[in-house]
């Protein structure tokens, strides 16, 4: 049984080292010609090596499996009889029969399987084919449409530059008639300047017949106003002196008098005499100069007219200031007698 098993086994491997060989010596022949190993080995062909390899290992384990549970060691005693050593490989055989139908069955699934896959790829293929002539009728579509695209934008630039030259032509005639219309608007403009500066000026030479004849009646109304106020501030003037005059000699017949109350007749005087002084004032009265501008040919009378003056010193003025001009300088005519 044991000798029958690795017969089976060498042939099992032979099988498989000659399936991997002329694997191996198709790649090496694809390589050869310059093609790469999966593109030198059909599809069919890679797939049915492959189940091959896949079912001499599996024969290959499962023999080994049976000599292991089958074989007996040489150096131990046998425990069974013979009979039941010969029930034992009917046995084994009856299992490797089974299983060698379960490798059949599965191989017989994996050639379905492999027949799938290829007609799968003859449809993938097929489908290929079919996107390749698609895309080849897309591309000569496209080309199609780039070409009638070019003769489009062609025809566009053509009537872009027709457009252009018509868009100019246009634009250069609407300047012109923009500049004939700011002429005319210029021309209009000045000719309405002229006929309002002509107004004008008319309103200014109107206006200023106005304002000159209001010049002239206000002048007259001032010189008559100014006449009527120097009429009466002539008037004015003449009652003020008049008043002042009064005042003054009022004032004047008042130093005389404070005079005569501070004079002492000299003994040796005779009545009947009677002198001019001059006497310098400053506001408030006081006498600063006393002098006998007419002698009454009395030297002593003389002297005690001028001693009567410094004594009547602080002399009596108007209240009114305005009239201490005519108190600076007094001239006084000094006779007792009077």
């Amino acid at each position: 049984m044991v000798k029958k098993t690795k017969q089976h086994l060498k042939k099992s491997a032979s099988h498989s080292d000659q399936d991997s060989t002329s694997g191996s010596s198709a790649v090496d022949a694809g390589e050869r010609f310059g093609v790469s190993k999966f593109s030198a080995i059909k599809p069919q062909a890679f797939f049915i090596g492959r189940s091959n390899f896949f079912y001499a290992v599996l024969v290959h384990v499962v023999f080994l499996a049976i000599l292991l549970l089958g074989f007996q060691w040489e150096d131990e005693p046998p425990s069974k009889p013979k009979v039941n050593v010969i029930d034992a490989v009917v046995v084994d055989e009856a299992r490797v029969l089974a299983e060698l139908d379960k490798l059949k069955k599965l191989e017989q699934r994996k050639d379905n399987a492999d027949k799938a896959r290829e007609k799968k790829l003859k449809r993938e293929e097929k489908r290929l084919a079919d996107l390749k002539k698609k895309k080849a009728e897309e591309q000569r579509r496209l080309k199609k449409e780039r070409e009638k695209r070019k003769r489009e934008e062609k025809r566009t630039k053509e009537l872009e530059k027709t457009k252009k030259a018509e868009t100019e032509k246009l634009k250069n005639l609407k300047n012109e008639q923009k500049r004939v219309e700011e002429k005319r608007l210029e021309e209009q403009q000045r000719l309405d300047q002229l006929r309002k500066d002509e107004v004008d000026r008319a309103k200014k030479k109107q206006e200023q017949k106005r304002k000159a004849e209001i010049e002239r009646q206000r002048l007259e109304s001032e010189r008559a106003l100014q006449e009527q106020l120097a009429a009466e501030q002539k008037l004015l003037e003449a009652e003020s002196a008049r008043q002042a005059q009064g005042v003054v000699d009022k004032y004047r017949e008042i130093i005389k008098q404070k005079i005569t109350r501070n004079w002492l007749r000299p003994a040796a005087s005779k009545k009947g005499l009677a002198c001019k002084v001059l006497v310098r004032l400053i506001p408030g009265g006081e006498v600063i100069e006393v002098r006998i501008t007419s002698s009454s040919g009395d030297a002593s009378f003389d002297r005690s007219v001028e001693t009567a003056v410094l004594k009547a010193s602080p002399l009596p003025l108007p209240p009114d200031p305005l009239l201490f001009e005519a108190f600076r300088e007094l001239k006084l005519l000094f006779n007792p007698e009077e």
